[in-house]
């Protein structure tokens, strides 16, 4: 009989202790979701404050006068560069957590680059600026879309980022705001997620002159022809886009050529000028590094010239050319010189009274590719780059007020909801 009592007395206090667990369970469920609604809110208002843009239809190059920008280039002054690239971060939750400081740099290196840039998301990395030419550097970005920028020569981090769509006046002001902070912005790997940088977008977007058409995941050619069929001066860049130097197929693969010195100055300069050269070194996934290694030292070809001579364009390179093509408006091939002995290693195109620009693409034997920056037309020496986008002042006024009112919506229905409670 007393068991029985014990029994019954125990049961209320073991009802108790439950429902008080639940309790907490459910303040603490509550409490995340709050903190997830609040983050997501928060994500949300740095869409608020951008200018609606209109956009000026563009011109395609036109004029008499034809730009090279290899007409002057010193064929001893190669360097070989990557500009983006990824090391341990943020304790190692980002992308690139196996690549030690240096471990990357000495892998790079290894390889003989002259210049090793580090462009860790969000956060620039000064562990090169022991060595000359450093260039102080970041990946912005953060969205769900991977629209993201390479900020060289950056002066500070951007945090603000439009996490979860973006139009093309989002994109159009984040170069703006870029362009404010860093000695070259470049649109990185445009083409990496469908829902990005869209190929179309390229036909508006301006304020910035590189774009990284080769990266080692995927390059976006479709997306630098319909920037230059409408007339925008763009230059390209070749990075790794490196997140474990320890893998063959993860480094030394797209490499930017650049015709400077080894100072940051120059480096920017010839970026900027499009004394740049992208090579797509090909690929052997079953190769050995260190037989890498030695390939990459024996095989990385170089551009020995590139001369307008009226309107006749010479390109010669230092290895046997396997295939040459000169593509222009719209990503037209416009000439195409196949080959099949070893010893041509010069190839040329006269350049027709109707082609706005001419880039150069030339194929090795072994499959690795070099990539020209554009000859373009233009009225004159001046080279006046054009700019599309205008605030429009009364479409922003309609976009804010209707943020203003959404938010306020908002707030009114919970704080109505908040007194329904309190009044229960």
């Amino acid at each position: 009989m007393t068991s029985a009592i014990m029994r019954r007395l125990r049961k209320p206090s073991t009802l108790k202790i439950k429902k008080t667990d639940f309790m907490v369970f459910k303040r603490i469920l509550k409490a995340s979701l709050w903190l997830v609604f609040l983050l997501l809110l928060f994500l949300l208002s740095m869409n608020i404050l951008v200018p609606v843009y209109v956009f000026d239809e563009p011109e395609p190059f036109h004029g008499d006068y034809l730009h090279n920008p290899y007409q002057s280039i010193d064929s001893a002054s190669w360097k070989i560069c990557n500009f983006h690239g990824h090391t341990r971060q943020y304790s190692g939750i980002t992308n690139g957590r196996v690549n030690e400081n240096m471990v990357y740099d000495s892998m790079y290196r290894l390889f003989n680059y002259d210049h090793v840039g580090i462009s860790d998301y969000n956060k620039i990395n000064n562990y090169e600026s022991i060595n000359e030419g450093h260039i102080p550097a970041y990946e912005h970005g953060y969205n769900i879309w991977k629209i993201h920028q390479l900020c060289i020569g950056a002066e500070k981090v951007r945090r603000i980022d439009y996490f979860f769509f973006q139009t093309l006046s989002m994109k159009q002001h984040m170069l703006n705001r870029l362009l404010e902070q860093n000695r070259v912005v470049a649109i990185a790997h445009p083409s990496f997620v469908e829902g990005g940088y869209l190929v179309a977008d390229m036909k508006y977007l301006s304020n910035y002159r590189i774009m990284e058409a080769l990266n080692g995941f995927v390059n976006s050619p479709e997306h630098w022809d319909n920037a230059l069929s409408n007339g925008h001066r763009i230059y390209l860049i070749a990075d790794d886009d490196t997140h474990n130097v320890l893998v063959v197929n993860d480094i030394a693969l797209r490499i930017t050529c650049l015709n400077a010195a080894n100072t940051a100055e120059d480096l920017c300069d010839a970026l900027l000028s499009g004394k740049c050269v992208g090579v797509d070194f090909h690929l052997d996934r079953s190769e050995k590094m260190e037989d890498k290694v030695v390939r990459f030292r024996r095989d990385m070809p170089f551009l020995n010239s590139a001369l307008l001579d009226g309107d006749v364009f010479t390109v010669r390179v230092s290895r046997p050319i396997r295939r040459a093509q000169f593509i222009g408006q719209g990503g037209r091939v416009l000439s195409e010189m196949n080959n099949n002995e070893a010893g041509v290693f010069e190839t040329s195109y006269s350049i027709k009274a109707d082609d706005t620009y001419v880039r150069t693409v030339i194929t090795f034997f072994d499959g690795t590719q070099m990539y020209l920056n554009p000859v373009t037309r233009h009225e004159d020496e001046k080279m006046e780059d054009q700019s599309l986008a205008h605030v429009s002042y009364f479409r922003t006024a309609v976009v804010w007020s209707l943020y203003l009112v959404s938010v306020a919506l908002i707030m009114y229905l919970l704080l109505r909801r908040r007194k329904s409670r309190l009044g229960r």
